[in-house]
């Protein structure tokens, strides 16, 4: 044993029963036990010593193991719990907002109309693998084929790689429509999702893929979209005060919606209290929600039972942009036949021929005022049954 004049440690401080020094014969001759505290003062340094700290060495021992245990038993529950949170993390899904979907579906009959009429700049993807175009090849002549798994590098291809590849098609530009094809859809739905992601705004899915399409066509009754007049359209959108003259007033269950360019509507002028669509929105547009449509075009969505007239230039775009909002269960569509082309009532709405993106504006066509027929307009929609 250390001698209780060194450093001061542990062992120089604690006796644990085994000296025999006086102090300790005179604790035996007193029957005082092993198990007693015997404290003393050191006669060297004046420290107390304790001769016996809590009874045997079997004690301390026994509690010395019981603390271990104690913290293997917490060390091993606290290894099952992180286990059992991170297969609990593991199999719960993690919260994220969900998105819309990147492209928008086009009925068969909205399809064939878009190819009929042209009403936008269009191009048609079959994402199907080559063999399978082979044996059933698409009804679209027109349709060019990239396998879904090429899509993405090939819609990031140079313009002169994209000739090169494809030469009768042009490249699309970001706002065009492409309507991806596959058998089922699902594949095209993949596909459109890619081109999304890479900035194309128009995508758009043929809903039940290729293999419904011939069906679809030929059981869907293609009904003929219904036309409004000029003096039709100005009675049911505008008061007419005097002849000639027309002012604000459109009830709230009519809709004008112009579905011209952002560029036409600024440079010619618009018909008073018309509403702005970019056609080649009209797709992606006709699926949101309240919210978001007003959030994005500032006014209120139309309701289905709502009476909604589409009008453009003349008329070719405003009757697809009908026919996808019939589609959508709009009841109440009508298409102005004349267009801004034919609205001669009033000198700030002009006339113009037409032009595409990057051409030079034409010059505006010179006209003459001219007055609305009020009878023929109110014959016009009685006979329809909108008076």
């Amino acid at each position: 044993m250390e001698d209780d004049r060194g450093g001061g440690g542990l062992i120089g401080d604690l006796d644990f029963g085994t000296s025999s020094s006086p102090a300790s014969q005179e604790n035996s001759r007193l029957g005082v036990g092993d198990d007693d505290d015997i404290i003393e003062e050191s006669p060297k340094s004046g420290r107390l010593r304790i001769a016996n700290v809590g009874g045997s060495l079997t004690v301390l021992l026994q509690i010395a193991l019981v603390a271990w245990g104690v913290r293997q038993l917490r060390s091993v529950l606290a290894k099952r719990r992180q286990r059992a949170e991170a297969v609990q993390k593991a199999t719960e899904l993690p919260y994220r907002a969900v998105d819309p979907p990147g492209f928008s579906m086009l009925s068969p009959i909205a399809v064939k109309k878009m190819i009929q009429l042209d009403p936008v700049p269009h191009i048609l993807v079959d994402v199907r693998f080559p063999s399978a175009v082979t044996d059933a090849p698409s009804p679209f002549e027109m349709a060019i084929n990239i396998p879904e798994g090429e899509l993405k590098a090939a819609l990031q291809l140079s313009e002169a790689e994209w000739e090169e590849r494809f030469p009768s098609t042009k490249k699309p530009e970001r706002s065009d429509i492409i309507v991806f094809l596959s058998t089922k859809g699902r594949r095209a739905q993949r596909a459109a999702n890619v081109a999304a992601d890479l900035g194309y705004s128009g995508c758009c899915v043929l809903n039940g893929g290729l293999e419904a399409y011939e069906e679809n066509v030929r059981s869907s009754e293609d009904q003929p979209l219904k036309f409004l007049s000029r003096d039709a359209v100005a009675l049911l959108v505008h008061k007419n005060d005097r002849c000639g003259e027309v002012s604000e007033a459109a009830p709230p269950s009519v809709y004008l919606i112009d579905v011209r360019r952002h560029d036409e509507r600024a440079l010619y002028g618009h018909i008073k209290g018309s509403q702005h669509v970019p056609v080649e929105e009209m797709p992606k547009a006709l699926s949101m929600d309240s919210g978001a449509w007003e959030k994005t075009y500032h006014f209120p969505k139309f309701d289905k039972e709502d009476t909604v007239i589409f009008q453009c230039r003349t008329c070719r775009r405003a009757a697809w942009a009908a026919q996808l909002a019939h589609d959508v269960g709009m009841e109440r569509c009508f298409v102005y036949k004349e267009g801004v082309y034919g609205w001669r009532f009033d000198p700030s709405v002009l006339p113009y021929d037409s032009y595409e993106i990057g051409d030079a504006p034409p010059k505006p066509i010179d006209f003459e005022v001219e007055k609305v027929d009020p009878e023929a307009g109110r014959g016009e929609l009685q006979r329809l049954g909108l008076l």
